[in-house]
């Protein structure tokens, strides 16, 4: 009987060690972090692309962007439940026409890489959208099949589960906007002098993001599917400091899906795909230079049922004045 006292005491001493651990990670990340924190980008040419990547990354060009300012960090969940509860759902002033009317709507779109495209009716059709999809804080994400236990989003992880509607009016709200494709990648990828492959250099290194090969708990560990709390991975920051730009969550990028500039196989999807750029916590190897594109009402994933991708991230303008 003792014995089994013994261990039952044990056991609920590696619990509450454990609990313990997981409440001094979180909190070690929250103290370390400012959400909300923007990194100033000068103004100046980079080189926008990547002859070695797939077609639509080619060919590389420069662009001269004047200077602005972009999230160090993915926009959190606790920062667009401020926007939540300021009303964001019920202000029509924040969101774009056909935003407004999507989010009056009952469909949700699913859509896949490139345009594959589904349709499911919410389940809740008969309540007003009021929060994002998968906006619950516990998830099971099922992504491409690797680990995926239930886990819990905190007010440090990034909002996923976003349609470009709802990034923009939250930018809206915010005083912001959302970073252009050519702002995203040069925040994450130019040292001033080269466009890295990656944002830490051009060697694919599983451990410094957010993806289904690191081995970081804050992410799940080894072939777990989860988010992470946004800033978890240091050691990837980018040039600039920017954190997260490959890994944890895809991000919508303001302006439509266009090829470059003397590409071998030109589109132009103005009017109907929005690009996203960076990683995700289900994808790995994901470079700087890729780049997607998606429906505007889409949070991403191919059918009912399966997991959400995308995040965002704020940018801004700098006037003369600043």
């Amino acid at each position: 009987m003792k014995k089994h006292m013994g261990l039952l005491l044990a056991g609920c001493l590696l619990l509450l060690t454990g609990s313990w651990m997981s409440a001094q990670m979180a909190g070690n990340i929250s103290a370390s972090i400012n959400p909300g924190e923007m990194i100033t980008i000068p103004a100046g040419w980079f080189i926008m692309g990547n002859d070695s990547g797939s077609w639509e990354e080619r060919p590389s060009h420069t662009v001269y962007l004047p200077a602005y300012q972009i999230g160090k960090y993915e926009v959190t969940r606790g920062e667009y439940r401020k926007f939540m509860e300021a009303g964001g759902y019920e202000n029509s002033e924040y969101w774009s026409p056909e935003g407004w009317v999507w989010k009056e709507g009952d469909i949700i779109v699913h859509a896949g890489m490139y345009g594959a495209v589904s349709y499911s009716e919410r389940p809740d059709k008969y309540l007003k959208r009021n929060a994002p999809d998968y906006w619950e804080e516990e998830q099971e994400w099922i992504g491409h099949g690797y680990g995926h236990p239930l886990f819990v989003q905190t007010d440090d992880h990034p909002v996923i589960g976003i349609t470009y509607y709802e990034a923009e009016a939250y930018c809206n709200w915010a005083g912001g906007r959302l970073p252009t494709e050519a702002e995203y990648e040069k925040a994450a990828r130019w040292t001033g002098t080269r466009s890295n492959l990656y944002p830490y250099g051009d060697t694919w290194d599983p451990e410094r993001s957010n993806n289904p090969l690191d081995h970081n708990p804050a992410g799940g560990g080894f072939k777990v599917n989860q988010s992470a709390p946004v800033g978890s991975y240091p050691e990837g920051a980018s040039p600039y400091g920017c954190m997260d730009m490959t890994g944890n969550a895809y991000e919508w990028c303001a302006g439509w899906a266009i090829s470059y500039p003397g590409s071998s196989r030109p589109y132009d999807h103005t009017g109907k795909y929005h690009v996203v750029k960076g990683g995700c916590w289900d994808d790995p190897n994901v470079t700087s230079a890729f780049r997607s594109w998606y429906l505007p009402p889409s949070s991403s994933g191919t059918g009912p049922g399966d997991s959400d991708y995308i995040g965002f991230r704020m940018a801004t303008t700098i006037t003369e004045a600043d």
